[in-house]
C-alpha cells in the first residue's frame, strides 16, 4: 500500500496546517476535535495534575475477521488498539478488526449527527417540520426576542447558523472535566440545550462553521416538533425499523452497562465514557460496526431515511459542502465521499461512502486519534486497494 496521504483541517471550518510533504487525495474535512474541542481550553488546568505525564504507548490487538484485509490495514493502524473496521463493495462487506470483532460496541461521536439528519428528514417526510422553519416555529414564544429565533433547521443541520459550537457555561466547566477526562457534556438536559442557545449570539451567520451545539438544537427541535424526547424518537423511528439493535444512546452514565467499553485519549491515557446528556443528538449514540454497515449501505440504496438529506445546500470550501448534517468531499480520482467522522475522550470513528464506486467504509477505534481518516478518503478514492 501508498504511504500515508497528509492530515486535514484539525477542525470542521477551523483551518490547520498540512503536511505538504505527503501525496494523498487534497480534501478539506472534519477530524478527531468533531465532538471534542475543548482541549486548548483547558490546557492551563492540566497544569500541576499529572494527567500529560506517562504516555502509555499505543499496541494494535490481535487481527480479526478477513485476514488478508487485516494484513492491508495493520500499517495503516499503528497508532490505534482496539479496531473494528468494515469495507463495503458493491453487494460485498468484508469484516476486520484489532482485538474486536464486529459486534463490539464503541462510541461513535458525532457520527450521531447523521442519525439526527435521519429523525429531520422522517419529520418533513410526516410533514411534522420543515428545513425552512426557525426556532420560533418549532419553540413558539418562548423564542419570541432571541437573536436564534429566526435561524431555520436547515442552517443548524448545514453548520450555517453562527451559533457557537460550545455555550460559554460548558467551556467553564471542562477547565476541570477534560484534564481529569471526563465527559464534558454531561449535566447539560435537552431544556438547558434550547435555554442556552436562545440566549446565544450568532457569530458569522451564513458560513459553514461546526457547531455542535448547533446541531444538539436541531436534534431538540426536532424531538419537539414530533412530541417526544429524542431517544425515544431515535429509537421509535430508526433503530427498531432499521433491526439496529446493538446501537443506542444512553444520555446518562447511570444508563451504562457495568461491561461498557470506555476509550483512551491519544497520549494513551484512559477516558471516560462520553453519554452528553442533551448533546447527544450530536455525538451521543453508541454503536458497532455491524450495525453500521447497515446505516451506510441505507445510505448508498436510498432506504435511509436521511438519504434525501444528502444533497449539498452550504459550502465549506471549494472541495467540501454540507447537507442536513452529511458532508460530500470532492476526491482526487474524480468521485466523491458523503461522509460524517466523530470523536469523544476515548474513541474515533468513521462512516462513509463514494456513491460513484458504490464502495463504503466503516472504521470504530477505542483511541481518540483522527489518523484512519486519510485511510478512509484513501479507501473512498480506490486509492488503497483494500
Amino acid at each position: 500500500m501508498s504511504e500515508n496521504p497528509k492530515n486535514g483541517t484539525p477542525e470542521v471550518g477551523v483551518p490547520g496546517p498540512e503536511d505538504a510533504s505527503s501525496e494523498g487525495p487534497d480534501v478539506v474535512r472534519p477530524s478527531r476535535r468533531t465532538v471534542l474541542g475543548v482541549g486548548v481550553l483547558s490546557a492551563v488546568a492540566l497544569l500541576g495534575t499529572g494527567a500529560l505525564a506517562g504516555p502509555r504507548p499505543a499496541r494494535l490487538g490481535a487481527p480479526t475477521g478477513d485476514q488478508d484485509l487485516a494484513a492491508e490495514l495493520a500499517d495503516h493502524l499503528t497508532d490505534q488498539r482496539t479496531v473494528a473496521c468494515a469495507l463495503i463493495d458493491g453487494d460485498d462487506v468484508r469484516f476486520a478488526g484489532f482485538g474486536a470483532d464486529e459486534h463490539r460496541e464503541f462510541e461513535v461521536g458525532s457520527v450521531s449527527k447523521t442519525f439526527t439528519a435521519a429523525l429531520v428528514m422522517d419529520a418533513v417526510r410526516r410533514g411534522e417540520l420543515e428545513l425552512e422553519a426557525t426556532v420560533q416555529d418549532v419553540l413558539g414564544a418562548s423564542a419570541k426576542g432571541s437573536a436564534i429565533a429566526d435561524v431555520t433547521v436547515r442552517e443548524l443541520a448545514s453548520h450555517t447558523s453562527g451559533i457557537p459550537s460550545l455555550p460559554a457555561p460548558v467551556i467553564a466547566k471542562n477547565l476541570w472535566r477534560t484534564p481529569l477526562h471526563r465527559d464534558p457534556y454531561a449535566g447539560f438536559g435537552a431544556q438547558e440545550i434550547v435555554d442556552l442557545a436562545l440566549d446565544a449570539t450568532p457569530a458569522g451567520r451564513g458560513s459553514v462553521a461546526y457547531s455542535n451545539h448547533g446541531v444538539a438544537l436541531e436534534g431538540q427541535l426536532v424531538a419537539r416538533a414530533a412530541g417526544a424526547s429524542w431517544p425515544d424518537l431515535l429509537a421509535e423511528r430508526v433503530l427498531t425499523p432499521m433491526g439496529l439493535t446493538a446501537t443506542h444512546a444512553p444520555i446518562t452514565a447511570s444508563r451504562l452497562g457495568a461491561k461498557a467499553p470506555t476509550g483512551f485519549t491519544s497520549t494513551g491515557h484512559g477516558s471516560a465514557a462520553w453519554t452528553m446528556d442533551g448533546f447527544a443528538p450530536a455525538g451521543g449514540i453508541r454503536s458497532t460496526t455491524a450495525d453500521l454497515v447497515t446505516w451506510v449501505r441505507s445510505m448508498m440504496d436510498g432506504s435511509n431515511p436521511g438519504a434525501d438529506g444528502i444533497r449539498p445546500t452550504a459550502r465549506q470550501d471549494e472541495k467540501t459542502s454540507v447537507g442536513v448534517n452529511w458532508f460530500t468531499t470532492t476526491l482526487a480520482g474524480g468521485g466523491s465521499a458523503v461522509w460524517h467522522n466523530g470523536e469523544t475522550g476515548g474513541f474515533h470513528s468513521f462512516c462513509g461512502f463514494s456513491p460513484e464506486a458504490k464502495r463504503g467504509w466503516v472504521l470504530l477505534s477505542d483511541t481518540a486519534d483522527s489518523g484512519t481518516d486519510d485511510l478512509a478518503f484513501r479507501i473512498l478514492d480506490g486509492e488503497v486497494a483494500a
